[in-house]
């Protein structure tokens, strides 16, 4: 099966790898400086690189997943400033691949849309009313910029996903939901991820293009995924962008072979996703040995599809 790849854990990565101070963990200030910008054209090179060696279409997200008003104004930025680096980030990501001598074969611009809060406080939690309506300025300038599509990245519950899926839909962008997972499998709010896509799915008439499940081990996702085995809507995600420590772990994680192992290995629970990558802890050598395994294994299928020939 032919997979896409994704980018890796971009905010972890232009600390550990560029040595970037990201603060609040908010990777979109580096575009409103001339070193900022180099750094984050030097986290996106090496994934183009894996996508040319291994004529794979990219998904790359727009650096904006802290790009809303609570996370922006914590840094000084208002509306019209925030609108301004999310469109920005549109055209920076956009932009990566143009006048190169052998240019990736796809790529598919994600606009990023991060969560209002990192942590799930009952009563803190926002209504997908008041989700849409929060998210729909960030949305609408992803959209308005041209981004391919956009995603609710890290989402804590389905009432935040569905508000992002409404803003995309009055935005008339294409729209994902990407859920995060603990160590139970389970959503922050205690769902399971077929609940959550449920959820979402009947408040918006199936509106999202599919699911993805980020942020989470590939051991995390697998407790999850078997949780809910054999359901309906596990057919609805599409794939996985995941870390390479499990919740609570120190140290770097998995090493990138034992990272593409682990996270390919998920195509034998739901073997309909196409779409892997990373998040928290990986980089392009870990995306790089995701691409490689995948080909061995498409190698390897092929080859037990031969035709029998009879002497």
């Amino acid at each position: 099966m032919t997979i896409i790849v994704t980018d890796g854990g971009i905010e972890t990565a232009l600390t550990d790898r560029l040595g970037q101070e990201l603060p609040e963990f908010a990777a979109f200030v580096l575009l409103d400086s001339a070193a900022g910008r180099t750094a984050l054209h030097e986290y996106y090179a090496p994934f183009l690189a894996v996508a040319r060696e291994h004529d794979l279409s990219l998904v790359l997200d727009t650096p904006t997943w802290r790009a809303n008003a609570d996370w922006g104004g914590r840094l000084g930025y208002g509306a019209d400033d925030l609108a301004r680096v999310n469109a920005d980030a549109v055209a920076l990501v956009r932009e990566l691949d143009e006048g190169d001598p052998q240019p990736a074969p796809e790529i598919i611009v994600n606009g990023c849309v991060g969560p209002r809060f990192d942590d799930y406080v009952a009563g803190e939690r926002m209504s997908a009313a008041e989700a849409e309506e929060y998210h729909a300025p960030q949305v609408r300038a992803l959209a308005e910029a041209g981004a391919d599509r956009v995603t609710s990245v890290t989402t804590l519950d389905a009432a935040e996903g569905i508000g992002v899926v409404r803003a995309a839909a009055a935005s008339r962008v294409p729209v994902f939901v990407s859920f995060i997972v603990g160590a139970s499998g389970l959503l922050a709010d205690g769902s399971s991820i077929t609940e959550a896509i449920s959820e979402v799915d009947r408040a918006t008439d199936a509106a999202p293009e599919g699911y993805l499940i980020n942020c989470a081990h590939p051991s995390e996702v697998a407790t999850g995924i078997a949780r809910d085995a054999g359901a309906a809507e596990l057919d609805r995600i599409v794939g996985f962008r995941l870390n390479a420590a499990a919740s609570g772990d120190d140290g770097a994680g998995d090493e990138p072979r034992a990272f593409a192992e682990a996270e390919l290995a998920l195509r034998d629970l739901l073997p309909l996703t196409t779409v892997f990558g990373g998040c928290c802890g990986t980089d392009a050598p870990h995306i790089a040995a995701v691409a490689e395994r995948a080909q061995r294994d498409g190698a390897a299928d092929d080859a037990n599809e031969a035709p029998i020939r009879r002497g």
